[in-house]
């Protein structure tokens, strides 16, 4: 049975599109739909139609194109798919009878890109639509980049710096709601509030598609648009040329536009496939593959039910981590109690947590009032009782395994049995933190850890590393699943054994190398410079001073226990100088402001005698890379993460590592290291 049915209702054909889950336009959806139009063509031969009506199912028209195939597909594969699917979609647009595109729910991508080539598009007020292509280092193939631009215009003359028009949908992989849609005509009509959107259609149809004129969109202006809008990607791409998906979208869309449609598109075809086929187009598809896999429940848990969360305590609301975890937790909605561990320290607390709310604020996310209200209904205490009747407790005390232990043996009388406890240590797992809570008289197997990254409350840093035991609950790890996919992060499960996880792990062998490469002659500067261009939004001991460099010494207190260095790292030397980074005004570097000024001049003494040797940009960040890679696949042939894939992606959530470049495991393969 196909995903395409087809009903004829006198002069209309409906036609509908479901294949059970979200649509996507797979090869065999292409060819359906071909032969389902021409069916049509000969229906109306014999007896004229109005207007056929192309529908989806419940979660709308549909997601895109199959990034399977695209992903997997050679160049010779890539361009048959794209050469049929224009030629369907030219065949649509050109043929005897209109199409009308209904929405209801989202139309995204490859879909939307099947819309366009309708005649009309008419979505219901709760619908999306939009080009999302960029998000995966690639962009519209399927007529994306020349129809759009025809509908909605280049740039939004009423406003074209912030406005919505075509290419800031494209370049952005933007999505908008029906009312913001069909301000620029990206669909052009939404369904009234409780109507039916197949009765709407029809209406539609016979009343106003054959009055229904093309936009009169100026697009004389194409030639000179392309240098006004390469800084803003530059900046995107922080100076860098890669990935090379926004400077070539830029091109085919200001290019094609000038041309006819038909030569437009088949420019649009063959730099798609260019892109599509390159490192970064596989990296950008693979790791959109790895994140849907990610954010749905193990099959392993599918039968488990969740232990019920909905009052979080926070242990240690005053500091820098646990009051970015309570506001993410508040802000999803989840009763909080933020516990304050010295007295004196309560009243600033929530102060600080209003802080948070400032970047929503200057984007109308949400007004004063309700963000000081969400701040005030924070239960704020300094006794411990006050977690008793918590789901979920999460500690982010400083990384200090005496003063974990003491909180854990404390908590363990005062918590509830089946309560969850968790830690938002960075390098000490629940198999040791679950000793102490044992020794305080609680189940072991209740203790996981949430290792957040820094800024917690930063959307880039989306990644939440759930470390369980052997012995964790089916029901907890449910339970955390659903949690961090409500507080808007992403999960990677991962195995207690590895001190440091996974990310930190691997980010303790970086940070050796960096400074092996200080201690041989590189400045730090270089070689934070390097890596900030070529693969990091910071360098290595912009990073160290960035998180704190007392938070990255603990980190190597405890690898220590287990694998004493041949010399102390220096984030340690520094920490144990009163050294710890941006938020003491010194670090690697000093700060005056928050802003970074020199290295400090005493940090060469620390390394004496140091060689003279300056590493070139590309030994650095061959160096550093394979650093972490050696250790991550250590960590995968453990069974710590399970697999390449997830590996890679929390790499690129939690430090930033560029996704065009995939993670250290995608990184290394394209250069066959072994």
């Amino acid at each position: 049975m196909g995903a395409f049915t087809t009903r004829y209702e006198g002069d209309l054909a409906f036609v509908a599109f479901d294949q059970g889950g979200m649509n996507t336009l797979s090869r065999a959806a292409i060819e359906e739909l071909d032969g389902i139009e021409a069916a049509i063509r000969a229906h109306h031969a014999a007896t004229p139609l109005v207007a056929v009506v192309l529908s989806g199912n419940r979660y709308g028209l549909g997601a895109g194109a199959n990034i399977g195939e695209l992903m997997r597909g050679s160049p010779t594969d890539l361009a048959m798919l794209i050469d049929r699917g224009d030629a369907v979609l030219f065949r649509i647009e050109e043929g005897p009878v209109p199409w009308v595109a209904v929405v209801d729910g989202v139309a995204l991508g490859g879909i939307y890109e099947l819309a366009l080539a309708c005649r009309a598009i008419v979505a219901t007020g709760r619908s999306s639509v939009g080009l999302p292509e960029m998000g995966l280092n690639i962009f519209p193939g399927l007529g994306g980049t020349q129809r759009l631009p025809r509908r909605a215009g280049l740039v939004n003359a009423a406003d074209p710096v912030a406005g919505d028009a075509a290419l800031s949908v494209i370049l952005q992989g933007k999505s908008l709601r029906a009312a913001q849609a069909l301000a620029i005509r990206m669909i052009d009509a939404v369904v009234p509030e409780g109507e039916d959107p197949l009765a709407f259609a029809a209406r539609f149809s016979r009343e106003r598609l054959g009055s229904l004129t093309p936009p009169a969109v100026d697009l004389s202006h194409a030639g000179q648009i392309a240098p006004v809008v390469l800084p803003t990607i530059l900046k995107a791409t922080q100076g860098r040329q890669h990935p090379r998906a926004p400077f070539v979208a830029l091109e085919v869309v200001t290019e094609g536009v000038r041309r006819p449609l038909r030569e437009g598109i088949a420019l649009e075809r063959d730099r798609f496939l260019e892109v599509a086929t390159s490192a970064e187009g596989k990296a950008g598809m693979r790791f959109f593959f790895t994140q849907q896999r990610v954010t749905k429940l193990p099959a392993e848990l599918a039968k488990a039910s969740p232990r019920p969360i909905r009052r979080v305590g926070i242990d240690g609301f005053d500091g820098y981590m646990g009051n970015a975890i309570a506001f993410l937790a508040r802000r999803a909605g989840f009763e909080v109690v933020g516990h304050v561990p010295v007295p004196e320290l309560a009243a600033n607390a929530p102060g600080r947590m209003r802080q948070k709310y400032e970047p929503l604020l200057k984007r109308g996310r949400i007004d004063a009032a309700a963000a000081d209200a969400e701040v005030a209904s924070v239960t704020v205490a300094t006794d411990l009782s006050a977690l008793a009747d918590c789901d979920l407790v999460i500690e982010a005390r400083k990384e200090d395994p005496e003063a974990k232990a003491a909180f854990y043996r404390a908590l363990a009388g005062v918590v509830r049995p089946d309560a969850i406890v968790s830690s938002n240590s960075s390098s000490m797992g629940p198999g040791f933190l679950g000793e102490y809570f044992r020794a305080g008289g609680g189940n072991p197997a209740s203790v996981v850890n949430l290792h957040f990254f820094s800024p917690a409350e930063h959307p880039q840093r989306a990644l939440v590393e759930v470390v369980r035991t052997p012995s964790t609950p089916p029901d907890v790890l449910a339970a955390l699943h659903g949690f961090v996919r409500k507080i808007g992060k992403v999960p990677v499960m991962l195995q207690d054994g590895s001190p440091g996880f996974l990310v930190n792990a691997a980010l303790a062998e970086y940070f050796r190398e960096a400074e092996a490469l200080y201690r041989e002659g590189t400045p730090i500067e270089r070689i934070d410079e390097v890596m900030r261009e070529r693969v990091f939004p910071l360098g290595p001991f912009e990073v160290a001073d960035q998180a704190g460099v007392d938070v990255a010494a603990g980190m190597f207190d405890v690898i220590a226990r287990t694998a004493p260095p041949p010399m102390p790292p220096l984030v340690t030397v520094l920490r144990d100088r009163g050294r710890f980074g941006v938020k003491a005004g010194g670090g690697f570097y000093d700060y005056d402001g928050g802003k970074k000024g020199a290295p400090w001049r005493e940090l060469p003494a620390l390394v004496a005698p140091r060689g003279a040797r300056v590493a070139g940009a590309d030994e650095i960040v061959d160096r550093c890379v394979r650093s972490m890679y050696q250790k991550a696949r250590e960590l995968l042939g453990r069974g710590i993460v399970a697999s390449e894939e997830e590996g890679d992606l929390a790499f690129v959530y939690a430090l930033g590592f560029a996704m065009h470049l995939g993670g250290p495991f995608f990184y290394a393969e394209q250069r066959g290291w072994s």
